[in-house]
């Protein structure tokens, strides 16, 4: 029988890590708005890519919270859900195009949220140096 080892995070990591997460989904929040109102899109592409190092920083926090023996339950979703994001947001343009496709942005923003909701659930969840 073995015993899981339970890692306590380095509490300046996870702040850390935990900042870093809601100051780039709010440059992600600021720029979808851009640009679903109809300007800068050539920022997209910077979007992309934020949107990418968003979902690894999000995997990040999950790795240290497995490490810390989190409900495995909820690691395992911030995982697959970090899957979907970028999937979406990738994919959506050719998505329900027409006078429907605003309930795809809706929808991959709602994903977004949601995201970072698990990225902030994890981080609460942290048994030591625990961030509130």
């Amino acid at each position: 029988m073995s015993t899981a080892s339970v890692a306590a995070p380095n509490p300046l990591v996870t702040t850390a890590l935990r900042m870093g997460i809601r100051a780039a989904f709010l440059v992600q929040l600021v720029l979808g708005v851009i640009f679903w109102t109809g300007h800068l899109d050539p920022l997209i592409p910077l979007h992309r890519v934020l949107g990418i190092a968003l979902v690894l920083a999000v995997w990040a926090m999950a790795y240290i919270a497995a490490r810390a023996g989190v409900n495995g339950r909820l690691v395992a979703v911030a995982v697959l859900w970090g899957l979907v994001a970028p999937i979406l947001g990738l994919t959506q343009e050719g998505i329900l195009p027409g006078s429907l496709h605003w309930t795809v942005q809706v929808l991959h923003l709602v994903v977004g949220f949601g995201l970072i909701g698990l990225a902030e659930n994890m981080a609460r969840r942290l048994p030591s140096g625990r961030l509130r």
